[in-house]
């Protein structure tokens, strides 16, 4: 009998036919071997890609410096690493420490023409205009004949403006003149000083006893020069305007300036 073989697409009779059925049993055994391998192969692949995707998962992610892992916060101050505090922006060397102070019966001022000084207590203030500078600054003492004044000087040094100073003061009625010299100066400028008496002191009341003065013209912290001028009664000697003096320039500071205090530690 004959058969058609739809595999080999030809007529086969039964007994080829049998040798194909062997044949088409091995083929069929031949296929099932390989698709189990198959399945074995795909199994092991996917255990070993899911082995090294977690694995993927789990590695630590790239170093990043400690700057992008905590960055600072904008406008916040970095403390420093001894501990301390930030600066505030001040210079321990130019702020005036705070146990400074003026000698007995003294005051520390802040003018309103901006300087820094240090008189008696409840002295009177006054002021003039000026052609250059600051004003005319005044304090005046209850005898009405004790006071300091304080300008600005437009002369090229402090010696060349006491030098103008001591020519007008030899016209006045009584004068003697004690000294006219350089002197030291804490800022480090020129400073140049006029010692003397008269009898009378200009826009000043007449006295029986003289006036006795003390002009110092120095150049200040801001590299202005000043002037700084006791002035007094000659009877009573010379020492109260020596103090006046001494003491008033000592706390002086100009305007807009930054200055230590007398005896004050950095």
């Amino acid at each position: 009998m004959r058969v058609f073989d739809t595999e080999r697409q030809e007529w086969a009779d039964s007994h080829r036919e049998r040798l194909f059925d062997a044949e088409r049993s091995l083929d069929l055994r031949r296929q099932r071997i390989v698709l189990q391998r198959t399945a074995i192969v795909l199994a092991v692949c996917g255990v070993a890609f899911g082995t090294w995707a977690l694995g993927w998962k789990d590695e630590p992610k790239p170093y990043r410096p400690p700057a992008e892992e905590a960055p600072v916060a904008s406008g916040t101050p970095d403390t420093p690493d001894d501990g301390a505090p930030p600066s505030d922006g001040t210079d321990p060397e130019t702020d005036p420490s705070p146990s400074a102070t003026p000698p007995a019966g003294f005051e520390v001022l802040i003018d309103t023409e901006g300087f820094r000084i240090a008189v008696p207590e409840d002295w009177t203030r006054d002021s003039t205009s000026s052609q250059y500078g600051i004003d005319i600054v005044e304090y005046r003492g209850p005898d009405d004949v004790s006071r300091v004044q304080v300008f600005q000087v437009m002369e090229s040094s402090p010696y060349a403006s006491v030098e103008e100073a001591q020519k007008a003061g030899s016209r006045l009625d009584g004068y003697r003149k004690i000294g006219l010299d350089y002197v030291a100066n804490p800022d480090g400028g020129e400073a140049a000083e006029h010692e003397y008496t008269a009898d009378e002191l200009n826009g000043e009341p007449t006295t029986t006893s003289g006036y006795h003065a003390i002009d110092l013209r120095f150049t200040a912290a801001d590299g202005n020069n000043y002037a700084v001028i006791a002035y007094g009664s000659e009877s009573d000697g010379t020492d109260d305007e020596r103090a006046l003096l001494d003491t008033a320039r000592a706390w002086f500071c100009p305007p807009a300036t930054e200055c230590a205090a007398p005896g004050s530690t950095s």
